[in-house]
């Protein structure tokens, strides 16, 4: 069923099956009291709503046994910067699985929800994307990956980590056809790429420069880190003259940063979560996000990267190696390739670089919207969209483009 099907709910107010999964439109997750004090943490949703909102999902054919709830158990799960992510355990007997993921919207106005879960549930029943369960007003009950764990920034550093991610990637790239049901919203004409870049560089440019950000000090902060003008044309100019007309169009995932990668605990299989920014894109844009990300920063509360930790020419090599030949062994019968492996290779190498400027431009307009509605006592998105916005100065001189 198509995302709208969501917004005819709200109207009405109606529980409604979408994605053949249930949606409760006026079902809240709701948050604790505030503490007091300058330091006080931000407060966090209640247990008692977060296990409500999990056993209406389930249990929406049913009733949930009497003694559930007090049995189920709430933490919270580490690596969430957009959304606020907790686990719910307790299931078991009751149910085949023990534990689900609760999923609490952030970023809000910057991710069209209705089409984000649509497409997570139609990756869901492809197998690439964990379990769906269904849709409460703030957020998503999800499959919970037991004896999975998520991987750090020094993984991504990791041979066998590098081969498995690049081959898990060419599974999404090959094997994930968007639905006819979804194609209005993700079409191979209209790459998610620019009309996400365009319209985020809309969302800062409208920013109010004196009351447009929320954590005190920011205003002058942001007058003094950014300067959107220069981003602008720099934007147009990577639209204009580094990017490939004909660059590969694939499902990309957009956002592979280690905390979206999880490795099971024993058998070392690498699975791919929270495709929030999932997307028809480049193909070479989702391999440099990848790269890009070798650098950490947003698991930092400072948001600092570090570009010494980016992947020197082997290690592309390696990832890009495996990556070209998965996608090949995946090939429809009968077709092969015009191109050597080492040819392919390198051409898809030399994109990826110029998709590493757009990359950064990408993560930077993000981090600066971000800082407006979110922010960033918890995390430093201000310094983030700097480090990514000079570090993009940096990459155009080391790849030759010259002002």
């Amino acid at each position: 069923m198509p995302p709208r099907d969501f917004i005819e709910a709200r109207k009405t107010k109606t529980i409604t099956l979408v994605e053949e999964r249930p949606y409760y439109p006026e079902l809240v997750v709701t948050l604790g009291p505030k503490e007091e004090g300058e330091d006080a943490p931000p407060p966090t949703h209640t247990d008692e709503s977060i296990i409500n909102a999990a056993l209406q999902i389930v249990f929406h054919e049913s009733e949930a046994p009497s003694d559930l709830a007090e049995n189920l158990k709430v933490r919270t799960v580490s690596g969430g910067i957009t959304n606020a992510l907790y686990c719910v355990t307790g299931f078991r007997p009751v149910q085949a699985y023990d534990s689900l993921l609760i999923r609490i919207f952030g970023a809000e106005g910057m991710i069209d929800r209705d089409v984000e879960t649509c497409t997570f549930a139609e990756l869901a029943k492809a197998g690439i994307a964990p379990s769906y369960f269904g849709r409460f007003a703030n957020g998503r009950v999800e499959g919970f990956l037991e004896n999975y764990s998520i991987l750090v920034v020094m993984d991504l550093q990791i041979k066998s980590n590098m081969e498995a991610i690049a081959k898990e990637m060419a599974h999404l790239h090959q094997g994930f056809k968007v639905p006819v049901t979804l194609e209005e919203w993700h079409h191979p004409s209209n790459p998610g790429l620019w009309s996400q870049l365009f319209t985020w560089m809309e969302q800062a440019k409208k920013i109010d420069p004196q009351l447009g950000y929320k954590s005190k000090g920011d205003s002058e902060r942001a007058a003094r880190l950014l300067n959107l003008g220069y981003v602008e044309n720099e934007l147009n100019f990577v639209e204009e003259k580094v990017i490939p007309k004909d660059a590969k169009i694939v499902f990309c995932h957009n956002d592979l940063l280690p905390a979206n990668i999880m490795k099971h605990n024993e058998t070392g299989e690498i699975h791919l979560i929270d495709f929030e920014y999932g997307g028809l894109n480049y193909a070479a844009f989702d391999i440099a996000n990848h790269f890009n990300e070798f650098a950490g920063g947003p698991e930092k509360k400072n948001g600092e990267p570090d570009y010494e930790l980016f992947p020197d020419d082997n290690e592309q090599k390696l990832f890009i190696d495996a990556y070209v030949q998965e996608m090949r062994s995946m090939l429809p019968d009968g077709e092969t390739s015009e191109l050597s492996l080492e040819e392919e290779s390198e051409l898809l190498l030399a994109e990826v670089h110029k998709f590493i400027l757009a990359n950064h431009l990408y993560w930077g307009l993000w981090a600066v919207n971000q800082a407006s509605t979110e922010g960033t006592e918890e995390f430093d998105y201000l310094a983030y969209a700097w480090h990514r916005f000079n570090r993009y100065g940096e990459a155009k001189l080391e790849l030759g483009y010259y002002d």
